[in-house]
C-alpha cells in the first residue's frame, strides 16, 4: 500500500463541500452535493458504463442508502455534527470517542462520492501539477510564489465555474483574496517556512512520475509509516501525534475508510492550524539519509530473523521518506493548506 500525502484547501472543505452534504443529509435536497459531483472524474467515468450496469452507478446507490436514514431529533444532530467540518474534526479522535459522529452504516455509495468530491475540488497541488511551465512567461517578471499562487487561483476558479459556485469562483478570483495564516510567536519558525521554494514540491512530484490520479507526495509504503510515527515520537510527542490524525487511522473520516476503492482511500487529515503546529515541531529538524535509513532497515530485519526477541521495535528504524514528510509539511503550512492522507 502506497501513502500519498496531498495539499488539503480546508475553506472549500468547511465551506461548501460539508454544508453540501448538510443539505442531503438533514433537509434532503441533493441539489448542491450531485452539482459538485457532476464534475468528479468518478462520474465521468462512470458515463463509459454499460447499459447492463447502470445499476451499480455510485450516486442512484447512494441516494437510496440515504432514503433509509432515520430522520428523528437525535439522528439529524448527528448528522449536523458529522457535516460540520469543525464540529466533527473535533470529535473524530478515536482514542478519545469511542462514537464519533456518523451514518447508522457506513455506505461505499456516500463515501465514494464524498472522496471523488474532495479530490476535484480540495486538491490544490494536484491541479498545480497540471499547469504547463510556459505560464510563468505570461506574467513578466511575477515571482515563483506569486505564479504558483496565480496558477493555483486560475484552475480554482475555472473548476467552480463549472461545478455552478459562481458566487465563490467571483471571491476566489478577487486579486486581495489570500489564505489567512496563523500567527505564532516563534519568529525563527515563520523565516524557515518562508525560505520553502514551491517550485521543489513540483521536483518532488517529477521524482515520482506523476503515478496515481491524486498526484501527491509519496512517502512509502504501510510500514514506512510505523518508521515516521517513532522517529517523530522522539521529536515531539505532539508531532506524532499529529501524523496519527494524518496517516494512521487515529482520526474518523466522514464516511468512513476503504483503502481497495478508488474513491474511499482517504485515511487522515490535518487542518491548517494542525499542519502549523505540526512544523512548528519540526521546524530546525532534519531528515536522515537515505542511506542510511536503509542500512538502518536492513539492519533490524537481520536482527529480527536472527533472535525471537529483538531489542528494537519498526517504530525504532529511521524512515526512509522522512525528507518528503518534511517538503510536505512545510509547504502545507507555508501555503496556509491543512494536509490529506490516501492509501492505494
Amino acid at each position: 500500500m502506497v501513502v500519498r500525502l496531498h495539499g488539503f484547501d480546508w475553506v472549500i472543505y468547511a465551506e461548501h463541500v460539508m454544508p453540501a452534504f448538510a443539505s442531503w443529509l438533514i433537509d434532503e435536497d441533493a441539489s448542491a452535493v450531485y452539482q459538485l459531483f457532476e464534475q468528479t472524474r468518478c462520474a465521468r467515468e462512470e458515463q463509459f458504463l454499460p447499459e447492463a450496469m447502470q445499476r451499480l452507478r455510485v450516486w442512484p446507490r447512494a441516494c437510496a442508502f440515504l432514503k433509509t436514514l432515520p430522520r428523528g431529533p437525535h439522528s439529524r444532530r448527528e448528522y449536523a455534527k458529522l457535516c460540520s467540518a469543525d464540529q466533527f474534526t473535533a470529535l473524530s479522535d478515536h482514542y478519545m470517542y469511542r462514537h464519533a459522529p456518523q451514518l447508522y452504516q457506513n455506505s461505499d455509495a456516500v463515501r465514494s462520492i464524498w472522496g471523488a468530491i474532495v479530490e476535484e475540488y480540495c486538491l490544490p497541488w494536484s491541479h498545480a501539477m497540471q499547469q504547463e511551465e510556459p505560464v510563468q512567461e505570461t506574467l513578466g517578471d511575477a515571482t515563483p510564489g506569486d505564479v504558483q499562487g496565480e496558477e493555483v487561483r486560475s484552475e480554482l476558479v475555472s473548476l467552480l465555474h463549472a461545478a455552478g459556485l459562481g458566487e465563490l469562483a467571483r471571491e476566489v478570483d478577487e486579486p486581495d483574496t489570500q489564505v489567512e495564516r496563523f500567527d505564532w510567536e516563534a519568529d525563527e519558525i515563520s523565516d524557515d517556512l518562508n525560505d520553502i521554494n514551491t517550485d521543489d514540491l513540483d521536483a518532488l512530484a517529477d521524482e515520482e512520475g506523476g503515478e496515481g490520479p491524486l498526484g501527491g507526495i509519496e512517502i512509502g509504503a504501510h510500514p514506512n509509516t510505523l518508521h515516521l510515527r517513532g522517529w517523530l515520537a522522539g521529536i515531539a510527542v505532539r508531532a506524532m501525534a499529529l501524523f496519527e490524525y494524518l496517516a494512521c487511522g487515529r482520526r474518523c473520516m466522514p464516511f468512513g475508510y476503504e483503502s481497495a476503492e478508488p474513491f474511499g482511500a482517504f485515511i487522515g487529515y490535518l487542518t491548517p492550524d494542525e499542519v502549523w503546529q505540526l512544523a512548528a515541531c519540526l521546524h530546525d529538524v532534519k531528515a536522515p539519509g537515505q542511506a542510511e535509513a536503509e542500512e538502518d532497515y536492513l539492519n533490524f530485519r537481520l536482527q529480527y530473523a536472527g533472535t525471537a526477541d529483538p531489542s528494537r521495535l519498526v517504530d525504532e528504524v529511521l524512515p526512509a521518506h522522512a525528507a518528503e514528510f518534511l517538503q510536505a509539511v512545510r509547504t502545507a503550512a507555508f501555503q496556509g493548506l491543512g494536509l490529506i492522507c490516501s492509501v492505494e
